[in-house]
């Protein structure tokens, strides 16, 4: 009778083989919580006794974040050295997993190539198409129109002259009017107009965002080309961020922050949360992606926008006690079914809240783990 004939290796056993294996996952260059998803990994290998690699890599010498990696690697410069890299570290290193967490374009036109050379592969959606649809924030909003899921409405701007005739005559009346690019993240180029504000206010409190139209105008007026804005109503809020891991449209686990000043309550229930989440499914999210919603002033939540990688907040959700790096990490390894991670994450979620502060990260001026 041979080992695997032996009753005594049942199906368990075998997984339990699959779990000791020294499983191997590489997040490529991300934005900013590389770090965060790096460490959330790491501590749910630790936690559960899981046997994995954290491979990670920068264009950048950002030490601070590749230092708590396994091993790092600095990537090439040019997109063009970028699938030579990535054959060469596979093939090199027997990596079974890469997260794209930034270029997510690129990585998704060139999955075919990728993937061929035996690893899998996320960039937080299943095409192109989808990803692209998510960067345009007008189109985003008709999309979700079409499938009645409730968002801010929202009208695209291509000149100067639109936006003149917006102002003039506003597409709504009881609400501020806002603009912000087309395509973006982290908020940058959001402007709130106020007839009342003066010049200077956008530079002594350039944090409220606010900014006098005829100002706004003057300056867009004097800019050497004109990027695409999306104009919508300003909404009260709260806003809610929600952290979701999905596979292929499917949500395996999910926590929400809802933004109150300072504190951030950690959610998994509720007209937000569940908004977000249907979201997710209609984009076919897949991997570590971020819904944001924020209330009327009715108090009903419409959304934001999907970014289609993780947010820059996502190591908060782990003082909830759910850790969506380490379970995603786990799952693409094979290391957890689908079901265990929905179970995992339903039953290890706590509400808490939770204070960003400003912190110092040590920056090691060499990489004792680097490879290249």
């Amino acid at each position: 009778m041979t080992f695997l004939d032996s009753p005594i290796t049942s199906w368990r056993m075998l997984f339990r083989v699959i779990k000791n294996m020294n499983n191997k996952i590489w997040l490529m260059e991300g934005l900013s919580s590389q770090k965060d998803i790096i460490q959330g990994i790491k501590t749910f290998a630790a936690a559960h006794h899981l046997q994995l690699t954290v491979y990670a890599s920068h264009r950048h010498e950002r030490n601070e974040i590749l230092s708590v990696a396994d091993h790092a690697l600095i990537e090439p410069q040019e997109a063009s050295e970028r699938l030579a890299f990535i054959t060469d570290i596979v093939a090199t290193h027997g990596i079974h997993h890469i997260h794209a967490g930034r270029n997510t374009l690129w990585f998704e036109e060139n999955r075919a190539a990728i993937e061929a050379t035996g690893v899998t592969l996320t960039t937080g959606s299943t095409s192109a198409e989808w990803l692209a649809l998510a960067e345009d924030k007008v189109a985003f909003a008709g999309l979700m129109q079409q499938h009645a899921l409730p968002v801010v409405p929202s009208w695209r701007v291509d000149s100067v002259r639109d936006l003149q005739n917006y102002l003039a005559s506003p597409p709504f009346s009881d609400s501020p009017v806002c603009v912000k690019p087309v395509t973006g993240i982290y908020g940058m180029g959001f402007w709130r107009f106020d007839d009342t504000a003066a010049a200077m206010d956008l530079f002594n409190h350039p944090e409220n965002r606010t900014v006098n139209p005829q100002h706004y105008l003057a300056a867009l007026a004097s800019a050497e080309s004109f990027k695409p804005l999306v104009l919508m109503p300003y909404l009260p809020g709260p806003e809610y961020s929600v952290d979701i891991f999905a596979d292929n449209g499917e949500i395996l686990a999910a926590v929400g922050r809802r933004k109150e000043g300072a504190i951030q309550y950690l959610v998994n229930e509720g007209a937000a949360f569940e908004l977000a989440c249907n979201c997710a499914r209609v984009m076919k999210a897949d991997g570590l992606v971020n819904v944001q919603t924020r209330n009327d002033r009715q108090g009903t939540p419409l959304l934001l926008e999907i970014n289609m990688r993780p947010s820059g907040g996502i190591g908060y959700t782990q003082h909830s006690g759910v850790n969506l790096p380490g379970l995603f990490a786990a799952f693409k390894l094979g290391l957890l079914t689908k079901d265990e991670v929905i179970g995992r994450a339903a039953s290890a979620f706590s509400s808490v809240a939770v204070r960003a502060v400003t912190d110092v990260l040590l920056y090691p001026q060499t990489l004792s783990n680097r490879l290249n």
